[in-house]
């Protein structure tokens, strides 16, 4: 449950289940407390503020949850080899493919979906015959479209190694 924050009827201020009212000399308190919350302490100077803005380098900052540096993120996955075909109502077949690398435990459903909305089926490696066989290769192309288009962006992650930290962890995750 997420905290809210409201101001109540007698001018105290609500965040959670807290209550902070304040103490007539610009700080406030929790209730029942004697110790100043974070709203009472004073602001840094906008003069401060921004020059410490300016030292610290721009873009987003990643920090590993799931990864580890130099391990890929799809091999905790156990993999197996299945076949997906897609029907007609009469019972002709639309689509058919044997072999594609799917997590074992995926449904029969989820494998059918991933083979015929997401496997890229011609165009691979400039050859036009060659498609996805594997969910590995999916989700590499789509965490690394994600990271590229950060990268191109200029300046959206802080350094290359948040780039490689977003792109595993985004691999991970999907």
């Amino acid at each position: 449950m997420a905290n809210s924050t409201s101001v109540g009827t007698n001018g105290g201020l609500h965040v959670g289940k807290k209550q902070l009212h304040t103490t007539g000399k610009g700080t406030s308190t929790a209730k029942g407390s004697s110790k100043p919350t974070a709203a009472a302490i004073p602001a840094k100077s906008a003069k401060h503020t921004v020059a410490a803005e300016s030292k610290r380098a721009r873009g987003v900052p990643v920090q590993r949850l799931f990864t580890q540096v130099g391990k890929d993120p799809l091999d905790t996955v156990v993999y197996e080899r299945r076949s997906s075909a897609i029907t007609n109502p009469d019972g002709s077949i639309v689509f058919k493919m044997d072999g594609a690398e799917i997590p074992s435990s995926w449904s029969q459903l989820a494998t059918d979906i991933v083979i015929s909305k997401y496997f890229r089926k011609a165009g691979l490696h400039g050859d036009k015959d060659e498609g996805e066989m594997s969910v590995r290769q999916v989700v590499h192309r789509l965490a690394n479209t994600a990271r590229k288009a950060g990268e191109a962006f200029g300046g959206y992650f802080a350094t290359k190694a948040d780039a490689e930290t977003f792109e595993a962890e985004l691999s991970f995750l999907l």
